[in-house]
């Protein structure tokens, strides 16, 4: 135990005793209390003496009465545990103390927490990249993973057979330096870098690759895409060869997909929080106080700047943001944009970008119910005042979306249609639907936007006199069928990935999509006709016409209703450079440095 922990003890036996007063007590009676024999109780008051936590006078002889005095008092001895379990790693030990303090003295004690965030370099000089995160992460498994947050640290851990550049618009190479196909665009071979290794030192090789997609289609056997996968085997020591059942043109955007991360061969699954991969960084620690990356010093392009990336796990984190960051030593931290725009100073840089994606609302049509009425659909879509709610909770809301994909003609006609809020008609056609007061059951998963834009469902509902249940599902069980058809409605949100066609496609197609799985059963092979025709489609500009046009035809039946497109931003002292943000609003840490105090 602990030397604090057996100051605790001794301080709660003898709570009615005050700070500095000393006071009488027998020798059996703090070996009792500190459950030590004799000599371990004596050496123990000896180490708190020499720490200064206490003031010690034995008594002489067995059964004679020594003398006590508490020298440090109750708020300070929470302060100092709080930094032990700090400098010991546990911090959510140390979350639960200062959540025990009061709201002035947390304050306080933030205020110091917040200089161990931000750039840190130690004896070594070693460069540490130091923030709060919000949650654990439990699994970083290419083929579990849900959340765009968790995709982002699969990036860095990770690589996929090729990338894709949102600046050119183009894929690139990754781990194969190139790829080709046939004339039917049903054989592909896709050819791998030389001397690339995982994290534990082991080379890349085709059998790797071949595992990572024997390994989804094994667990994912009725999945659409692997459905079009026929054979794939290695063409020779450096080559990987894709045999398809039909001609996708698009096969390659595919490929370089999130799931589509490369594993060793052999892994499947086992200790899916510390996954080996070829990326940026390794992981050398994940648990419930901790996620730390470190640099992988044989990176196939290029080491990181960072040595060490450190992620304390702090839900509700309450530490300081823009306005007192250029003071202390928050080098980099995410914020929302709007709430915090006026304390932005010359300190600090502001990257900001529009989110690609949108929250959106789908109507239950396999469920029986009066949602199955296209007039109380098109109620609840005029009831929903999108400016009005994104003026009320601020935050990253920029504007209502008309689409997944914001475009400025979706702009302008919001602006003249204000979002089509209409009450007097939303009024008129619930009168005339077949509604008679059924509570409805909006299902969402929980994160705070969701459960604002849950309310703000709700409440807009109610207004009409529509009956609406909250129920708040994990991410993981939403997707999943049974549960999903227990709802009427369903909010959430879609973050496009790079490519925001082939992430629409998934959107669409996949067999845990929310879409597919509400919509009336003759609407699946309407999908799926569209989702081909996507596929042997060879350019992005002709995949997305025909997404478009989907996502038009399901609007103008209101099963599916857009809410809002967001604004992501970072923002990060001057002395880091190397910052971009990408399209989950998250950053790429490989490029990060520091330039020097001169």
């Amino acid at each position: 135990m602990k030397l604090l922990d057996y100051y605790e003890k001794l301080r709660d036996r003898f709570g009615t005793i005050a700070d500095f007063q000393a006071f009488p007590v027998l020798m059996e009676e703090i070996a009792e209390t500190l459950d030590c024999t004799r000599r371990n109780t004596a050496l123990v008051l000896q180490r708190m003496s020499a720490e200064h936590l206490i003031e010690w006078r034995p008594g002489r002889g067995r059964g004679n009465q020594s003398e006590l005095k508490f020298l440090l008092a109750r708020q300070e001895l929470t302060e100092r545990k709080i930094h032990e379990l700090i400098g010991n790693e546990s911090i959510q030990e140390a979350w639960q103390l200062i959540a025990s303090l009061d709201e002035i003295q947390q304050q306080e004690f933030m205020r110091g927490i917040n200089l161990q965030f931000g750039i840190q370099s130690n004896e070594e000089e070693l460069d540490i990249l130091r923030l709060p995160y919000s949650r654990q992460v439990s699994v970083l498994d290419p083929a579990q993973v849900l959340r765009s947050s968790d995709v982002n640290w699969l990036r860095q851990l990770m690589n996929k057979l090729i990338g894709y550049s949102t600046k050119e618009k183009r894929l690139v190479p990754s781990l194969a330096h190139h790829w080709e196909s046939d004339a039917t665009f049903k054989k592909w071979t896709f050819h791998l870098r030389k001397g690339v290794r995982f994290h534990d030192g082991h080379l890349l090789s085709p059998c790797d690759v071949i595992h990572s997609f024997k390994r989804l289609l094994s667990r994912f056997p009725s999945d659409w895409m692997y459905g079009y996968l026929a054979n794939i085997y290695e063409s020779s020591k450096y080559s990987v060869t894709f045999e398809l059942t039909e001609s996708i043109a698009a096969f390659p955007n595919i490929v370089s997909t999130d799931r589509c991360y490369i594993v060793p061969n052999g892994w499947d699954g086992e200790h899916s929080h510390m996954p080996n991969g070829t990326g940026p960084f390794r992981i050398v620690k994940n648990n419930s106080s901790m996620i730390v990356l470190e640099a992988h010093e044989h990176y196939f392009e290029g080491r990181p700047h960072l040595d060490r990336i450190e992620m304390w796990i702090w839900p509700n984190y309450k530490g300081s943001t823009l306005e007192t960051a250029s003071k202390q030593n928050v080098d980099m931290l995410y914020y929302d944009p709007q709430a915090n725009e006026a304390t932005v100073n010359q300190e600090l840089t502001t990257l900001q970008e529009l989110e690609q994606g949108c929250n959106y609302l789908i109507f239950n049509q396999i469920k029986p119910g009066p949602l199955q009425d296209i007039r109380l659909r098109e109620a609840i879509h005029l009831s929903l005042d999108r400016w009005g709610m994104i003026g009320r909770w601020n935050g990253t809301r920029l504007m209502p979306a008309k689409g997944f994909i914001f475009t400025e003609e979706n702009e302008s006609e919001m602006q003249r249609g204000k979002a089509s809020y209409n009450p007097t008609k939303a009024k008129e056609l619930l009168a005339a639907s077949s509604y008679k007061g059924e509570a409805l059951q909006l299902y969402t998963y929980d994160n705070p936007y969701n459960r604002e834009n849950a309310k703000w469902i709700q409440s807009s509902c109610e207004g009409l006199g529509i009956q609406v249940d909250i129920q708040i599902v994990p991410v993981e069980q939403l997707v999943e069928t049974a549960v999903m058809i227990q709802a009427d409605m369903i909010s959430v949100g879609e973050v496009l990935g790079e490519q925001p066609d082939i992430t629409l496609i998934e959107t669409f197609r996949a067999d845990s999509s929310l879409i597919r799985n509400c919509l009336p059963p003759k609407w699946k092979q309407t999908i799926d006709t569209r989702i081909m025709a996507c596929l042997h489609a060879s350019s992005q500009s002709e995949r997305l016409s025909i997404l478009r046009e989907l996502q038009d035809e399901l609007q103008e039946e209101y099963y599916l209703l857009f809410l809002h497109h967001h604004m992501r931003a970072v923002s990060h002292q001057n002395s880091l450079n190397g910052i971009s943000m990408n399209v989950w609003g998250e950053v790429d840490y490989k490029e990060i440095w520091r330039r020097p105090k001169v």
